[in-house]
């Protein structure tokens, strides 16, 4: 029986082979549903695990086995790219005695799941992750968990092995730090002082927050970006996607910025449906936001007004006040521009490294 949930946009999956497994599957369904993670539910019969699998282990963001652990490694083996696209693979026991993350414990949240799981059902969760065993700060965890984006995840290792070793890492930020740095972590460049060095236990591992993806400061440097640039849309009806990806690209390009640190397109919500803006987002991996014209024009006064465009949707700017709303009034740092029936407008949210405090945002 495979039950599948829809969390933070994507679907998830519990997989059950038996009567009693498909019993503990409604645990788990309700225990999804009640903590917020699942908002649909819908059911078939699998004949043929191997038939199933491709799709669902490409689309899915959590895939939940109820049984043994040695069904699903057989499962998922083939299909295992790497750790920033696979999904959270979870295993739980018939009995519902044990709860045990199997792949993308930090980054695709199975850590944090399995432990919400196990904490409605009664059951142990398993967390075998060395960092989180060993009470070490992990920066992939910090990273998907507070809203940046991973560049180069084959340095991931170089930092949690030098810390699980005792060792310091070294930190570089562009931006301001607030709340206390985690153990082990060694802040550099605080004092404006370019020849401050690493402690002499480790001068080659560390961290660097940046808008700026090509410098790095370490031997092994962990590039960490924040994703705090979101792009307001508006668009003529069923224009090119080719003309939109291109006024995306010229955008970015201006303002140098990598991709990766855009948070979101937004529009108006009768675009909610355009093709091509639908296709942009979706091929970039970045999340789509729909806002009414009443809640665009709340925020009216901040931008030059279209009668034209009011007439026609009912606000008279939508690319700037999108941005703006979704950047929690931030920053307008591309004002309008327009092209080939799209308009676009980049919005900076105010931001701010926090350790140990939430940066209050919501996830995609």
């Amino acid at each position: 029986m495979i039950k599948s949930y829809s969390y933070t946009g994507a679907k998830a999956y519990v997989l059950s082979f038996t009567n009693s497994g498909e019993l503990l599957s409604a645990r788990v369904a309700n225990t999804l549903n009640s903590s917020g993670i699942a908002s649909e539910t819908s059911t078939c019969r699998v004949t043929n695990l191997k038939e199933y699998m491709h799709d669902i282990f490409q689309n899915g963001n959590i895939l939940i086995f109820i049984g043994a652990v040695g069904i699903a490694v057989r499962a998922i083996a083939p299909h295992i790219k790497n750790k920033t696209t696979d999904p959270a693979v979870i295993v739980i026991d018939e009995a519902a005695r044990f709860v045990i993350p199997i792949l993308s414990g930090h980054i695709g949240h199975a850590n944090r799941i399995a432990n919400k799981i196990s904490a409605l059902i009664g059951a142990i969760p398993i967390i075998t992750t060395a960092t989180d065993t060993n009470d070490v700060f992990a920066f992939d965890s910090f990273a998907v968990d507070n809203g940046y984006a991973i560049v180069n995840t084959e340095n991931i290792k170089y930092i949690s092995g030098t810390m699980l070793d005792g060792k310091h890492v070294g930190l570089y930020s562009d931006f301001d730090i607030e709340g206390d740095i985690p153990p082990l972590v060694h802040l550099l460049g605080a004092s404006n002082d370019e020849e401050e060095k690493l402690p002499e236990d480790n001068p080659v591992q560390g961290v660097y927050i940046s808008l700026d993806i090509e410098k790095q400061p370490f031997d092994h440097t962990l590039i960490l970006v924040p994703k705090c640039f979101h792009i307001g849309v508006g668009s003529r009806r069923n224009a090119l996607f080719e003309s939109v990806e291109e006024l995306f690209i010229d955008a970015l390009d201006d303002l140098s910025l990598p991709i990766c640190a855009v948070a979101s397109i937004s529009s108006i919500d009768v675009k909610k449906d355009e093709p091509a803006i639908l296709t942009l987002a979706e091929k970039y991996n970045i999340r789509f936001i729909t806002y009414s014209a009443a809640e665009l024009e709340s925020v009216a006064t901040h931008f030059t007004q279209s009668e034209f465009v009011h007439k026609t949707v009912g606000t008279g700017n939508v690319c700037e006040a999108a941005a703006f709303i979704s950047s929690k009034h931030g920053e307008i740092v591309l004002p309008k521009r327009t092209k080939n029936g799209f308009t676009i407008s980049v919005a900076q949210e105010s931001w701010r490294v926090s350790f140990g405090i939430s940066n209050g945002r919501t996830r995609s």
